[in-house]
């Protein structure tokens, strides 16, 4: 049995919904790993940006974290562990996020043999959280074909198939027509579109992290501005500068990324009877070119934020621990998720 298929069929049993959907975490059984003993194991992105091993996390007990080069401490170590496992998940922990999207492209220019369709891929549960956002493409374009508004469409995959269906005239006439503007022919079509609406899908991913943690943000601004008006700081004190600067600096994170989420919205679906090639293109490169950034940016702030919700549950924190808190958790990475939000693609 080969290395891939080996991995898939154990897949299948240990990687659960969580990791798959997860913009922060990775199940180590995702790759073609040989030590048995990283089957339960997963990478992780922790609140201070780093990539970690996690061997467990619970209510109560917090999270065990380690580094990766510190596996063989925790697994056997035997020849498999140190000289292909641990050199494969240095190289995919050198990622920014672990979401499935930056996984994708990661195996893809290692060389890392993964089916990425089996695990590297969302779940059938997240593609139905995300049904509302892929009907902004699907519904035009199969009311475009079929002049059918019934037809709903939310997985990228189905549209291959719904387009291998049309048998009527007057819907091959129109997918000829559009095989024609995009430059391709009836049978390139298909994966044409399910590979753009992929793309599309992913834009609804990213924006799902983003309306999970715009209450929760609010919430950290009201919990630091608090700190600053309870505590007793002096004119010019250093705690109360670096309050300020956090807590600015996230605020200029979340509105240029919202920013960049309503430009997506007048681009990224189509009027598919007017649609040109250049519009079909330019739509997908920018999708593409700002995968990354925004992987990265809702990554960071994700897992700050809910680190600080799982860390301060219950009310009257003191005042130190706050500034605490903000100094040695929050602040760092921030300025590298700010440069990285600051760098994304114009549109």
């Amino acid at each position: 049995m080969s290395e891939t298929l080996l991995q898939s069929a154990t897949t299948r049993k240990t990687i659960d919904r969580e990791d798959r959907d997860s913009i922060n975490t990775f199940a180590c059984a995702a790759l073609p790993v040989r030590s048995k003993g990283l089957f339960r194991l997963r990478l992780i992105k922790n609140v201070r940006l780093e990539t970690r091993v996690e061997a467990f996390r619970g209510t109560g007990t917090g999270s065990g974290q380690f580094d990766i080069d510190e596996l063989p401490h925790y697994v056997d170590p035997g020849q498999d562990l140190t000289r292909h496992d641990v050199p494969m998940l240095k190289k995919v922990g050198q990622l920014p996020a672990f979401d499935c999207y930056s996984l994708r492209r990661a195996v893809r220019s290692s060389g890392i043999d993964v089916d990425a369709t089996e695990v590297l891929s969302l779940s059938d549960e997240k593609k139905r959280e995300l049904a509302g956002h892929m009907r902004n493409l699907t519904r035009p374009l199969v009311h475009h074909v079929f002049g059918d508004e019934n037809l709903d469409i939310t997985d990228p995959r189905n549209l291959r198939d719904i387009m291998q269906m049309a048998d009527k005239d007057k819907a091959r006439k129109n997918l000829a027509q559009l095989s024609a503007v995009l430059e391709t022919d009836l049978d390139g079509l298909p994966e044409l579109l399910e590979d753009y609406g992929d793309a599309f899908l992913s834009l609804g991913y990213y924006r799902s992290y983003l309306n999970l943690i715009i209450p929760r943000v609010k919430e950290l601004h009201g919990w630091i501005e608090e700190a600053g008006e309870r505590g007793s700081f002096r004119q010019g004190d250093p705690a109360m500068k670096r309050l300020k600067q956090v807590s600015g600096a996230i605020d200029l994170i979340m509105k240029s990324v919202t920013e960049r989420f309503r430009r997506f919205d007048g681009t990224a679906a189509f009027d598919w009877e007017k649609l040109t090639l250049n519009e079909f293109r330019t739509s997908r490169d920018l999708i593409l070119a700002h995968q990354s950034s925004l992987a990265e940016v809702l990554c960071g702030l994700t897992v700050k934020v809910y680190e600080w919700r799982s860390r301060f549950a219950k009310p009257n924190v003191g005042i130190q621990q706050r500034v605490d808190f903000v100094q040695s958790d929050l602040f760092p990475g921030l300025d590298h998720l700010l440069k990285v939000e600051s760098g994304a693609p114009n549109f």
